[in-house]
């Protein structure tokens, strides 16, 4: 009989890049486990005879549900009853114990994102900085009870310390699927992931509208999920100025595959972040893709990003704010410069995925 494991989360979809395309589909496939997968509603339906989903419909801005929703997501627990249970989000922390206790199950914190920090950093308020502080005394908490900390980012280890007992770094690279190799005319720009200011959507247009002073024929595709109506509306407005800038964008998340789609049929992305306290030494999971994919991009220069994508191959470091049109043409004329290495194994999953399964066998037997 294969072993249970349940994913669970308040907002995140059931087929979340993460936990569905990457953590489930690796355990599925040693044909062991049964993977549960509890969420927020996807667009899509899970075709793999060893993953289940179990969904809900939760909008961001309901507290009050979001509240409510765990008492739910915890009968499900107990119902389903895994050996091991990963949850990828402080909000159910304490669910998590409450599982542990009633099902003896090991249980695994999947650290995806700095929550105290992004709240108390990123468009903070008094409320943000006093939520800020309830999370990180709930994490500090859990490290009494919580088996494993899965960590998507390396930097972690050093902003976290309540995750140092037991940790695995599990960083967010790219999965591959074969593709037709793009073409290089016209150009075609991509922005991809979440759409927000602190991403530097706005770095994109600007770059934007300077390379199509030169190539009039020019497209910016921007894709991903978008919680900001504020800046959606200012985004829609600006097609009818420019109508080679293509939108696709949404509150809920992009369906995986046509963020794919959008990355090999693009010939320039835009990795818009500045650095920041908040992020300034995580890894952006489409510089990964990028790299993987073999899609040049501009980065900011002299960052970690830089560094990263630099030894990945296709960064084309820049100053942002004010960004050298013909140095990027430079660049991209030489391909060969730009990916030096055909295989860059440091942006694969797969070798990520050996370490999940390694890590979850020992701890379930």
């Amino acid at each position: 009989m294969k072993k249970k494991i349940v994913i669970a989360s308040v907002l995140k979809p059931v087929d979340d890049v993460r936990a569905y395309w990457k953590l489930s589909q690796s355990m599925a496939k040693t044909n062991k486990y049964e993977v549960n997968i509890i969420g927020n509603s996807g667009k899509k339906q899970s075709a793999e005879e060893n993953i289940l989903f179990h969904t809900h419909t939760i909008k961001r801005s309901n507290w009050i549900k979001r509240a409510l929703i765990r008492g739910s997501i915890l009968i499900k627990i107990l119902k389903i009853r895994p050996k091991l249970l990963i949850i990828s989000t402080h909000e159910l922390i304490m669910i998590a114990l409450i599982g542990k206790i009633f099902t003896g199950c090991k249980l695994i914190y999947d650290v995806q994102e700095n929550y105290s920090r992004n709240l108390a950093h990123i468009n903070s308020s008094i409320f943000r900085k006093s939520l800020a502080t309830i999370v990180r005394c709930k994490e500090n908490i859990s490290k009494l009870f919580i088996d494993q900390y899965w960590l998507a980012e390396s930097c972690y280890l050093d902003e976290l310390p309540f995750s140092r007992k037991n940790y695995l770094v599990v960083e967010n690279k790219a999965l591959f699927f074969e593709f037709k190799q793009r073409d290089h005319q016209p150009m075609k720009m991509l922005f991809s992931g979440t759409i927000s200011e602190y991403g530097g959507v706005r770095k994109a247009i600007d770059l934007f509208k300077k390379i199509q002073g030169i190539e009039a024929d020019s497209t910016l595709t921007i894709i991903g999920q978008i919680h900001d109506q504020k800046l959606r509306k200012w985004l829609t407005g600006l097609q009818q100025e420019y109508p080679t800038l293509e939108l696709n964008i949404a509150t809920k998340a992009i369906p995986y595959e046509e963020i794919l789609k959008s990355i090999t049929q693009a010939n320039l992305g835009v990795i818009g972040y500045k650095p920041a306290l908040a992020n300034k030494n995580k890894i952006p999971t489409k510089l990964y893709e990028y790299s993987r994919y073999q899609l040049p991009y501009v980065v900011q220069e002299n960052t970690t990003w830089s560094g990263v994508g630099i030894n990945l191959g296709g960064a084309i470091p820049i100053e942002l704010s004010n960004p050298d049109v013909n140095h990027i043409f430079k660049k991209l004329n030489n391909p060969a410069q730009l990916f030096p290495n055909s295989y860059p194994n440091e942006a694969t999953w797969e070798a990520e995925s050996i370490k999940v399964i390694s890590s979850l066998e020992s701890l379930i037997n």
